[in-house]
């Protein structure tokens, strides 16, 4: 496989409203608040990192001109239908910026029956849970053969669409909650062993906030503390994390540095930073020193 131009990403790529409130919580009133507008989805933020350092083929839902203005040159969109869709996310924080509540209005990924699977060979692969759950399984089924799959879990409420196909996966990011509702289980570690006796060649990511970030591979699960950030936003840091760690797993960095630099990325996003030109990598090196890894 190429180190360059090889990944594709399959999955959603909408705005995200970053609502941030000024003041407590004002129960059953009008509540002001601080307003951001970007351009979300979980594969389109994985994608928008790799973009920065090499192009990325991007197939999604048509998106309409505003979109199309925005978004890098060097992520080449290829639509999976042809009809326009009203679709959005909203996150809401409060004044210290801590999460309290997300709303995904994304139910136009959900209803698409007739996509078409894409041929594709010898390419990383990078799915989100948003398309519907046949269109995955017959997807992966079909293109793991002859590609490396890799899934960004998405949300608690779609990890039920890759519960039959974890043979399939050669990557897999989640969070703590993500991984608990896949695997039923009581704990990180638990829900980790059960997925790899499923697949045993499997590479795991688990973040769990700010507290640490699990890695498992080859019967070895590390976990790695992040530096102490001042966290602004925590919306897309994980998918800030995958990014790093797919573009280095391409250009074979050591597995210390892939796991130190991809963590700082997270952290770097989490602070409310993020990377512009292949020259700010030097930034998250900088900070991967703080990273920790057991």
């Amino acid at each position: 496989m190429k180190s360059e131009n090889i990944f594709v990403c399959i999955g959603a790529i909408h705005c995200d409203y970053l609502l941030n409130l000024k003041k407590d919580i004002i129960n059953h009133r009008t509540n002001p608040i601080i307003q951001r507008t970007r351009i979300g989805g979980v594969a389109y933020n994985v994608a928008e990192i790799i973009s920065i350092f090499e192009n990325i083929e991007f197939y999604s839902l048509k998106i309409n001109n505003e979109i199309k203005k925005t978004i890098s040159k060097k992520v080449l969109i290829k639509q999976l239908n042809n009809n326009l869709s009203n679709r959005y996310y909203v996150s809401i924080s409060d004044k210290n910026n801590n999460f309290l509540l997300g709303l995904a209005n994304t139910d136009a990924y959900e209803i698409n029956k007739n996509l078409k699977i894409p041929k594709i060979i010898n390419k990383f692969i990078i799915f989100d849970l948003n398309f519907p759950k046949t269109f995955l399984i017959n997807t992966i089924k079909k293109l793991y053969v002859k590609n490396k799959i890799i899934v960004c879990a998405t949300s608690i409420s779609k990890t039920h669409k890759i519960e039959k196909i974890l043979k399939y996966i050669d990557i897999l990011f989640l969070n703590k909650d993500e991984l608990i509702q896949l695997t039923k289980s009581n704990n990180i570690i638990n829900g980790i062993k059960n997925i790899q006796n499923i697949n045993n060649n499997i590479k795991i990511i688990c973040t769990n906030s700010k507290n640490n970030v699990i890695y498992a591979h080859n019967k070895r699960i590390l976990k790695i503390k992040p530096p102490k950030i001042k966290i602004k936003n925590e919306n897309g840091a994980g998918d800030a994390l995958a990014g790093m760690m797919l573009f280095l797993l391409s250009k074979k960095y050591t597995e210390n540095n892939i796991l130190k630099y991809s963590v700082a990325c997270g952290s770097y996003y989490a602070s409310g930073k993020k990377l512009n030109l292949k020259k700010d990598l030097k930034k998250i090196k900088n900070l991967s020193k703080k990273v920790i890894i057991k």
